[in-house]
């Protein structure tokens, strides 16, 4: 059986409504942005598979059995004037969707990207949503079907098997579905904007770490981002720096997403082959004097609750920076501020005697030698800055040792000292009240 006018199901000239099938056909540059490791249908059996390959190339029958079922059930779609059109096309380009996903395991989002723009398409055509899922739901049924049938006439043992892996496929089904009816409300809406804003939500559950496979092709299709692309995360502390931006926006060519935290904003940039270096500069060119705490570039979106991690770490090692900061810049700082508590043991065991000196000696103790290290260890630029003579720093230096009972011309005394003053610099370490004493490290 063929349908006729705008229901013959194999036609490639079918009249236009707003999108053809073979556009909403996903296309090799759309499969590379969202395919991804990890984001296969959970519970896909291999007897589905073998199954789904033997209905390839049997599309065309199986639509028009889908299309003269969803005419008499769905009242929408049985008037011929009002009905949309292309309904055997589409339905045609559905099959081959779904069941090259099936098949092919590689291809497993194929049917997630046709369910997306399929949502959108009916929404801009007026078609009821309920209705949209009763076509849906008869399409499963009989796709189901025509595996259980093709599995049994293959091997009459695999009809049984196929029956244990009813859940795979019935979640294949699940995720599709979804996609399709939050394109179709988001198409709704009529507001891009809007439509950006719902999304937020999505985009918090993952920078706070969120990781669902499925989630993440949703995320991805819906906020037109790869999930197997670059990604670096920027958390900015000034909630005000972001206001009246769109949520999806630019910068310096580089697409990003503003997101509202509890407190300040997280920015999720698509790197590309970008770095984040490039972003550091790009932020301190359009936001002047705005600190930042910038992550190192991860590879999938899965992975940006990590970056956001990451981010927010570097925000808190970056100390009296007056703009954005990346945290490989930052590393011993963050080590020191991701435990606060080690660093607070670090500090006393190493600083001890000269954290308990009155304010004014601890002082004058610890700005020299953190002058004597921005100095690259040389005493005269370190005095310059302090305005003192070169040898006041030595002596200086020298009673750092004594109390210390640390060398400074000894590598790994040098680095327990440096962050031990780190820990200090960064306020992690508790300075204790002076009592004219010193204790002995």
């Amino acid at each position: 059986m063929e349908t006729e006018g705008s229901d013959r199901v194999k036609t490639t000239t079918a009249r236009r409504s707003d999108r053809s099938p073979a556009e909403l056909r996903l296309s090799r540059d759309v499969t590379a942005k969202v395919a991804a490791a990890g984001a296969a249908t959970p519970g896909l059996s291999p007897t589905i598979v073998q199954a789904a390959r033997l209905l390839e190339g049997r599309a065309t029958s199986i639509a028009e059995t889908v299309v003269a079922r969803i005419r008499a059930e769905v009242p929408h779609y049985g008037d011929r004037i009002s009905g949309p059109p292309e309904l055997g096309a589409l339905l045609y380009s559905a099959l081959e969707s779904s069941v090259g996903s099936l098949a092919n395991p590689e291809r497993v989002l194929d049917s997630a990207e046709y369910a997306w723009n399929l949502g959108q398409l009916r929404a801009r055509q007026g078609v009821p949503l309920l209705a949209l899922r009763d076509c849906y739901r008869i399409w499963a049924a009989e796709l189901w079907r025509e595996l259980v049938e093709a599995a049994t006439a293959h091997d009459p043992d695999d009809a049984l098997e196929l029956a244990r892996s009813a859940g795979g496929f019935w979640s294949f089904c699940e995720r599709d579905t979804k996609l399709m009816i939050e394109s179709y409300r988001l198409a709704s809406t009529g507001a891009a904007a809007d439509a950006e804003r719902k999304l937020l939500p999505m985009l918090r559950a993952f920078l706070r770490g969120h990781a669902d496979p499925v989630d993440v092709v949703s995320a991805a299709i819906a906020l037109d981002l790869p999930t197997d692309g670059r990604y670096a995360v920027v958390r900015v502390p000034d909630e005000a720096v972001g206001s009246g931006r769109p949520v999806r926006d630019e910068l310096d060519g580089m697409t990003l997403y503003w997101c509202p935290q509890r407190s300040g904003l997280s920015l999720l940039v698509l790197l590309g082959d970008r770095t984040p270096t490039e972003v550091r500069v790009a932020l301190a060119s359009s936001y002047p004097g705005t600190l930042a705490g910038i992550s190192p570039a991860v590879d999938g979106l899965i992975n940006v609750g990590r970056a956001n991690q990451l981010a927010e770490l570097a925000l808190r090692a970056a100390g009296a920076a007056d703009g954005p900061v990346l945290l490989t810049d930052r590393l011993s700082m963050a080590l020191l501020v991701a435990r606060p508590d080690l660093s607070a043991v670090l500090a006393a065991n190493i600083l001890g005697p000269v954290l308990e000196l009155d304010a004014g000696e601890r002082a004058v103790l610890l700005d020299t030698f953190r002058a004597w290290l921005d100095a690259d260890g040389s005493a005269a630029r370190a005095g310059k800055v302090l305005f003192c003579h070169h040898n006041t720093v030595l002596n200086r230096l020298r009673r750092l040792e004594r109390l210390t009972g640390l060398h400074l011309d000894r590598p790994r005394e040098l680095v327990e000292l440096t962050l031990a003053l780190e820990a200090v610099t960064a306020g992690v370490a508790a300075v204790p009240v002076a009592t004219g004493g010193s204790s002995s490290r």
